[in-house]
């Protein structure tokens, strides 16, 4: 697996692509994450479109399965009380989904 520290994808780019809620393209999992913290799609659009570069943590390319294409972009943010954590996944922006989106300790 690949870290580095910089996004693989423009986070422009990304909020661009999900600046709808018919664009929105999530993973069920995330999903389900986000309505156990009350986010419907209107609030998932609206929190992706309220991040910054500083909310950027780390990129690194999928480990399971290994895919040294397919890379992973994390963002932390604070968002009302919340302190989420969102991770978007794709090889190109054309297929880059939001695969994670929970709450985190603001550690």
């Amino acid at each position: 697996m690949t870290v580095k520290r910089k996004a693989h994808h423009d986070l422009a780019a990304v909020q661009a692509k999900f600046a709808s809620v018919e664009n929105l393209e999530m993973k069920t999992g995330a999903f389900r994450a986000a309505q156990a913290l009350g986010f419907g799609r209107e609030e998932v659009v609206m929190v992706v479109q309220a991040l910054t570069r500083s909310d950027f943590v780390k990129s690194e390319t999928a480990h399971n399965p290994p895919n040294h294409r397919c890379w992973h972009d994390t963002y932390k943010s604070r968002q009302g009380e919340y302190y989420l954590y969102l991770k978007f996944a794709g090889e190109t922006l054309v297929d880059v989904v939001l695969v994670s989106f929970k709450e985190v300790d603001n550690g």
